[in-house]
């Protein structure tokens, strides 16, 4: 399926970015959604209203289609193990020979829709016909070369049927384990003093639970408390724990959420302070649009 967005709206939305990025002022913005490291944008056209993802800047074109190849064998491979996977296009806007910024588009779906909200809407045997429907789900795709980051706001319910949305991380690892994706590119956010520690320490231990059942099942659980859904982790302990050959508990799912909490929280506070030190002293465009501070 080919997405009708135009190149006149995404370079529209992009000149808007800029400004915000050099104002800090975001309030132009229509936000669907963000995660722990950018925005999703909702863009309304002549052709229809898209969600709009704005990735690291690439230094060249050779490297954005380096990314290109490697999430579109991701969504293969996702789709080919039973995950349904939003239609999803990449487009990339030249910078000259600043190289150039690129944008995962895919068609706004409806925001009630959004699992993470029907959570919190629906009642509990639709939360408990959800959760055995995402148990089978990842059940299908993870495995030690092919990972997913599938809380529950990176899901909506269409029909019936689950839509993963969230791709912009391809987890591939090759017969080594080693990642496919452009890490260097993903840690780019990251203030600059960090990332050749990240890389090298801590980044394997921090994507493994995304390669497994049962890492998978946690940080899913571990995330209800962030959605304010901690009520729900008993009953979903439950399920889980008929399928996963290793158990989880009450208490490793807390542990696991307040570390992760804490992780985070470190992160936001040295992004916030790098883009500080960016614009304020360096006097330069801080380039990453950063997610409002989000409450663990």
């Amino acid at each position: 399926m080919s997405l009708a967005i135009a190149p006149r709206d995404l370079d529209a939305l992009e000149r808007q970015v800029q400004a915000a990025l050099r104002s800090g002022d975001y309030g132009v913005f229509d936000v669907l959604g963000h995660g722990e490291d950018t925005l999703v944008l909702k863009v309304r056209t002549g052709e229809g209203t898209f969600a709009c993802k704005r990735l690291p800047p690439f230094p060249d074109y050779d490297r954005f289609q380096r990314y290109e190849e490697t999430l579109a064998r991701y969504v293969g491979q996702l789709s080919a193990h039973g995950i349904t996977v939003a239609p999803t296009e990449l487009r990339y806007l030249s910078r000259g020979r600043s190289g150039g910024v690129a944008y995962c588009v895919q068609e706004a779906l409806p925001p009630a829709q959004l699992c993470s909200k029907l959570l919190h809407t629906r009642d509990l045997g639709w939360a408990k016909s959800f959760f055995a429907r995402y148990l089978t789900a990842i059940g299908r795709a993870a495995r030690p070369d092919l990972g997913l980051d599938a809380q529950a706001s990176n899901w909506f319910d269409l029909d019936g049927e689950l839509v993963f949305v969230d791709v912009t991380t391809p987890f591939l690892r090759d017969g080594r384990g080693r990642e496919q994706a452009d890490v260097g590119l993903l840690l780019t956010s990251l203030p600059w003093i960090l990332r050749g520690a990240v890389k090298a320490v801590m980044l394997k231990a921090a994507t493994d639970k995304y390669y497994s059942t049962r890492g998978i099942v946690l940080d899913f659980l571990g995330n209800l408390y962030k959605d304010r859904l901690d009520s729900l982790v008993p009953v979903f302990l439950e399920q889980a724990n008929e399928r996963l050959e290793v158990p989880l508990s009450s208490g490793e799912v807390a542990r696991y959420y307040a570390g992760d909490a804490r992780m985070w929280a470190i992160v936001q506070r040295l992004r916030k302070a790098d883009r500080f030190w960016q614009r304020t002293v360096r006097r330069r465009t801080y380039p990453f649009l950063l997610p409002p501070t989000i409450r663990r």
